[in-house]
């Protein structure tokens, strides 16, 4: 019976580490809204419009409330061997955040008033931008150019 116990035990601990590996690298960060924090800020993650992540090449994530709270990350860690995910603002689908058209508007309310937002088409982010006094930029160059309006 202690054999079986044991036997038992070691099931249930493969099972919880398999459980709390990584994410599939190549797919979006796995994000429980209303419960999972910002890994600059540390504000609940609660819009999904906003969200983004990064995910690195074993799987681990970083999740961000705000688009811009990522930028920010990224200026300040680099970006490494991670790929980076947004949601389209439009269709809250996630999109690869490197070839995402991004549109800084002070006229656009974020969790973390950066005016940060990703789109998946430049024609989308132009329209959005001109109806919101906006500048559209590319994944470069809003990594090299743009500043987040708060810094905390």
């Amino acid at each position: 019976m202690r054999r079986l116990h044991w036997l038992v035990l070691l099931f249930l601990g493969s099972v919880l580490l398999v459980g709390c590996g990584g994410n599939d690298p190549d797919k979006p960060p796995e994000i429980a809204y209303g419960r999972d924090t910002c890994a600059r800020c540390g504000m609940i993650i609660s819009e999904e419009r906003h969200a983004a992540g990064l995910v690195d090449a074993s799987g681990e994530q970083d999740v961000f409330d705000d688009a811009g709270e990522m930028v920010a990350f990224v200026q300040e860690e680099g970006l490494g061997d991670r790929r980076v995910w947004v949601h389209d603002f439009e269709s809250l689908e996630w999109i690869d955040g490197t070839t995402a058209y991004y549109v800084a508007s002070p006229d656009t309310t974020t969790p973390m008033a950066t005016g940060l937002v990703a789109f998946a088409t430049r024609e989308a982010a132009e329209a959005y931008s001109s109806q919101h006094a906006g500048t559209v930029m590319t994944w470069d160059e809003v990594l090299n150019s743009w500043t987040p309006p708060i810094d905390h």
